[in-house]
């Protein structure tokens, strides 16, 4: 197995490395401290599994996904996210951009060395960090049970956090201003917020809405 880590931490990767290359599965192991280095050795050196942060100059994690995707699938180069970022909205887009695992940095080497064959292996399943489950599950209860908010609501609620004003979505969704506003006080009520930059807030936190992200 081919490895690649793109990390920005020059120190743990080189750490990580020194990890990996004890075991014998592994035939080749390189670092990458820029995802502009990576790319230029995309199409260049074989990478089977690319271990990967969130946090990186030039580029944040999930850009960094996507131009991955745009030339390499899944079946080809296997994505395995490993840090410090675990807020289920990150981790929920990781996957949706192409990321066929996702652990935080506390994992173990022992669950590392999983994921990794897992992602191998499994090329159509994903692989979530034992210590990340619960924030997905907790995620998904307050998305379904806590505001319990109808699909309406939900399609408001996605146009009113990218920006658009009550005209705007009136016309989009075909509904009358008033019906938008009705729609909006009970949103509002649902979510226990008074104001759209709460309700943009709360809708980010708990995974309701998933901005472009600056990491």
């Amino acid at each position: 197995m081919n490895i690649s880590i793109l990390d920005d931490h020059k120190l743990l990767s080189e750490l990580l490395k020194l990890s990996l290359s004890e075991f014998d599965f592994i035939e080749s192991i390189r670092v990458y401290n820029n995802p502009v280095f990576f790319f230029a050795h995309l199409d260049v050196l074989k990478t089977d599994v690319l271990i990967m942060d969130m946090l990186m100059p030039e580029m944040n994690g999930i850009d960094v996904i996507n131009e991955i995707r745009k030339t390499k699938g899944k079946r080809v180069l296997k994505i395995l996210v490993l840090s410090t970022v675990t807020t289920s909205s990150v981790i929920k887009d990781a996957f949706k951009s192409g990321s066929n695992g996702y652990l935080c940095k506390d994992a173990s080497i022992e669950e590392l060395i999983r994921a990794m064959q897992f992602v191998d292996k499994e090329v159509d399943k994903i692989y979530i960090g034992e210590s990340l489950k619960d924030i997905l599950i907790q995620s998904q209860l307050f998305e379904s049970i806590k505001f319990n908010l109808s699909p309406r609501e939900k399609e408001l609620l996605q146009n009113v956090c990218t920006g658009k004003t009550i005209k705007e979505i009136s016309s989009d969704l075909d509904l009358s201003i008033n019906t938008v506003q009705s729609y909006m006080k009970q949103l509002m009520r649902k979510m226990e917020v008074n104001r759209t930059p709460d309700l943009i807030l709360k809708a980010i936190k708990y995974g309701l809405f998933h901005p472009d992200y600056i990491l």
